[in-house]
């Protein structure tokens, strides 16, 4: 007595015929419009690039700005910095005044005592 397993019927069952597909050829509805559709493509393309461009560069924009009541501000920006450099620029301008003013007065000095010094001469 021979039995037969299922498994056994399952694998000699002729494979399944597999057909072919034939590609599908499209074409324009006239031979006119042939030339122009891959120029409509390149156009698109050119466009969809300018936009995916313009796009980054606003996030870009937007990753290194906050946005707060209508204004553009630095994340790191520094109040007491900005303070800082402005004092040091006051001090430093204060500096050129005062030193211009003494080198004048100075200089003045030094004439007046040389017009002396040659008038005590000349007598």
């Amino acid at each position: 007595m021979a039995s037969c397993l299922p498994s056994f019927f399952v694998s000699l069952k002729p494979p399944l015929k597999h057909h072919a597909r034939q590609a599908m050829h499209i074409r324009a509805q006239s031979f006119s419009n042939e030339g122009e559709s891959s120029d409509i493509v390149d156009a698109n393309l050119t466009v969809l690039r300018d936009k995916i461009e313009l796009l980054k560069t606003k996030e870009r924009l937007e990753r290194c700005c906050k946005c707060e009541n209508g204004w553009n501000y630095v994340p790191g920006y520094d109040y007491e910095l900005k303070r800082e450099r402005e004092m040091s620029q006051f001090f430093e301008l204060l500096g050129f005044v005062c030193g211009s003013l003494g080198f004048t007065c100075l200089g003045g000095s030094v004439c007046l005592c040389l017009v002396s010094f040659f008038l005590h001469l000349i007598q």
